[in-house]
């Protein structure tokens, strides 16, 4: 619904169906949302979630970025546990981008070593996601987005794990059936943040999008949710691009204050992602000092698995997201 290349999208709600052009879309959800939104008297839930978005190859050799996947997976390792004793949104978390990141890391670490990081995946201190890395998925055949899931699906069996969280990053497109094959695999959430730039579309992806949050639904009825934020100039290193938590103390004070967010994202759990943009490698304390320093009586802000956001917003706003059925 955000660019003119889209083909179709659908809003559905109870036993009601309606097709929707261009932004009309925005009204119902804000009539949708309305009751559910109106807590005033609860303090705001903002989540950041510290990355390194993998443009592999970009920046390095593979030798080089596999050396900084097992350099920032061992940081962040040693992280959780010096923050282990805080509050528990106060606590080290990371988030890999793919689950290419554990495949290095069981290659050329020992089994005790990787059982320690499959402990803190299952502690929610390290989050890993369905899909191998951050690819152009809709150049992807369709056997090739099931395989690219195949690793992480051996992973949960071996491990009683489930990866619930998977996401095509930084290309501006986004192919309709791809939410299907995710959902066949497991996934139950996606979020999109994009780079804004190198494509044909006249609005750059800047054009303010009908639903930041929603329900994206596939051709066989399957159902993720959504987080897609309108991308908020500059571009891929603020609100809606792929880095938008890049400036984590800004962030939160823009998610908490800005009127044009608030009226496109009427809750009051609210999250931003992302940090590494497309440096070679992250590593920071940053998001537990922000957490600490910008929680007040207001707003909690929590460093976040990414994960623990959406269970929070399903939790907090059960039914009123509309149904969006689309190819950008």
């Amino acid at each position: 619904m955000v660019d003119s290349q889209e083909c179709r999208c659908s809003v559905k709600k109870g036993n009601h169906r309606r097709c929707w052009l261009g932004f009309h879309g925005l009204g119902l959800a804000m009539l949708l949302t309305s009751t559910e939104a109106a807590q005033p008297s609860e303090p705001k839930r903002i989540y950041i979630a510290n990355d390194d978005h993998t443009d592999y190859l970009w920046t390095a050799d593979e030798a080089t970025y596999q050396r900084a996947f097992l350099e920032m997976l061992d940081y962040y390792l040693d992280l959780a546990d010096a923050t282990q004793n805080n509050p528990r949104e106060h606590q080290s978390r990371w988030n890999c981008d793919g689950h290419f990141w554990l495949w290095v890391y069981e290659k050329n670490k020992p089994a005790a070593e990787f059982n320690r990081l499959i402990g803190r995946i299952r502690s929610g201190h390290i989050s890993v996601p369905l899909n191998a890395l951050a690819v152009c998925l809709g150049g992807a055949p369709t056997e090739a987005v099931l395989r690219g899931s195949y690793y992480a699906g051996q992973i949960e069996r071996r491990f009683d794990l489930r990866f619930p969280l998977a996401y095509a990053m930084e290309n501006q497109t986004l192919p309709y059936g791809l939410g299907s094959l995710w959902a066949g695999c497991g996934a139950k959430y996606s979020w999109r943040g994009i780079c804004a730039c190198a494509t044909r579309m006249p609005d750059r992806g800047r054009a303010p999008r009908p639903h930041e949050m929603y329900r994206w639904g596939g051709p066989d009825g399957s159902r993720l949710l959504m987080k897609w934020y309108s991308i908020v100039p500059p571009g891929n290193e603020s609100l809606g691009g792929y880095a938008e938590a890049r400036s984590p103390s800004a962030v939160v004070d823009f998610l908490d204050s800005d009127p044009a967010f608030a009226q496109r994202h009427p809750y009051r759990v609210l999250g931003a992602f992302g940090k590494g943009w497309d440096d070679l490698k992250t590593l920071t304390n940053e998001f537990v000092t922000v957490a600490q320093q910008k929680t007040t009586a207001n707003r909690r802000v929590i460093v976040s698995n990414e994960v623990d956001f959406f269970e929070d917003f399903e939790r907090t706003y059960p039914a009123s997201l509309p149904t969006v059925a689309a190819s950008y």
